[in-house]
């Protein structure tokens, strides 16, 4: 397996995988379709204005997933912080480490760019998402809480 920068040649497997980001349980007022297509969007936004901070694992030459990489400033502190806004590994691909070690080059990329902190969001009902960043040691900071009014 290695990890790589992004190429053209990774577009349509991105755009393709965007689907992934919905494929959970959701809060009754979201509705699916308008998530798959804000996704959707993100992805193809992400390949054409981001290129450089999108990294893919192959597997002997065979896309595995991807993360995308971005820098924000701390709402409290205004320090700079990485920010990783969309990891998506195939279904093939889960159980192979692939998660892992885009999130290696994900706290590689945050050191490398001087910041001290990487946060991620993540939805309450991805459990699997939420064990897996919980056992690379990330914490919880901030719950989002909703309330619909009618």
């Amino acid at each position: 397996m290695k990890i790589r920068p992004y190429q053209e040649k990774d577009k349509d497997q991105i755009i393709n995988l965007s689907y992934r980001f919905t494929d959970i349980p959701l809060m009754e007022y979201r509705n699916r379709e308008d998530l798959k297509a804000k996704q959707l969007e993100l992805a193809m936004n992400a390949v054409s204005s981001n290129s450089s901070d999108i990294f893919v694992v192959e597997d002997r030459d065979v896309f595995q997933g991807y993360i995308e990489l971005t820098s924000d400033r701390d709402y409290f502190t205004n320090e700079r912080i990485a920010y990783i806004s969309a990891i998506a590994v195939t279904s093939g691909g889960e159980g192979k480490g692939i998660g892992k070690l885009l999130m290696a080059k994900a706290e590689e990329w945050c050191l490398d760019k001087g910041c001290k902190q990487l946060a991620l969001d993540v939805f309450k009902a991805n459990k699997h998402a939420i064990s897996f960043y919980k056992r690379l040691g990330f914490a919880e900071e901030i719950v989002k809480m909703v309330k619909t009014l009618e």
